[in-house]
């Protein structure tokens, strides 16, 4: 099985297994300390949100080309989602009105660290140009598309599948990584 097919079926099992630590955190927290009801249900939430937090970066943190733009966009989007959670809560404990908001407190958390994760997904994503050069890196012979790095290799067409760009065969070849650092070194 590959590194990648293996992320995405741990991806998959993170919300079951979230919760499964959320219920587990309760009981013990309901059992040890003499919490009432409320606040273990804040704070098995907040645990549970770090949980999920932590196994989404050491999931993925090896996967992702860490740049400094992808640093301080991670660190935005922290920022963001809690403000979005906070949002959602309040919205939610405005319009439930139970528990003393409890429940938009519970449902806000949740929500920030799940904003937080499709923000990740969006900014950890391979460019078309890491993309290539890693092709490229892979397979120096490997024609990809220089609109969206798809690996062109093997086509009778100069026409992308993925992207439906179509190119002639000089074009395409001056816009590979690799041919391009050559024609400069060619040149000076």
């Amino acid at each position: 099985m590959s590194q990648l097919i293996a992320r995405i079926l741990l991806t998959i099992l993170l919300f079951p297994s979230a919760t499964l630590v959320l219920f587990i955190l309760f009981i013990l927290l309901e059992d040890v300390r003499p919490l009432d009801d409320e606040e273990a249900i804040i704070v098995s939430t907040l645990l549970t949100c770090a949980y999920m937090i932590a196994y989404w970066l050491l999931l993925w943190r090896r996967a992702v080309a860490w740049t400094e733009r992808r640093r301080w966009l991670t660190f935005v989007s922290v920022v963001s989602a809690s403000v979005a959670g906070a949002l959602i809560g309040f919205g939610i404990a405005a319009i439930i009105r139970y528990n003393g908001g409890v429940v938009g407190g519970v449902l806000g958390s949740l929500a920030g660290t799940v904003c937080w994760m499709i923000a990740t997904i969006l900014i950890w994503r391979e460019s078309p140009a890491e993309r290539s050069a890693r092709l490229s890196r892979a397979n120096a012979d490997a024609l990809v598309c220089p609109t969206c790095g798809y690996n062109l290799t093997g086509l009778r067409e100069a026409r992308c599948p993925e992207c439906g760009t179509a190119f002639t065969l000089n074009e395409l070849l001056a816009a590979q990584p690799a041919r391009a650092a050559d024609v400069e070194v060619e040149r000076a």
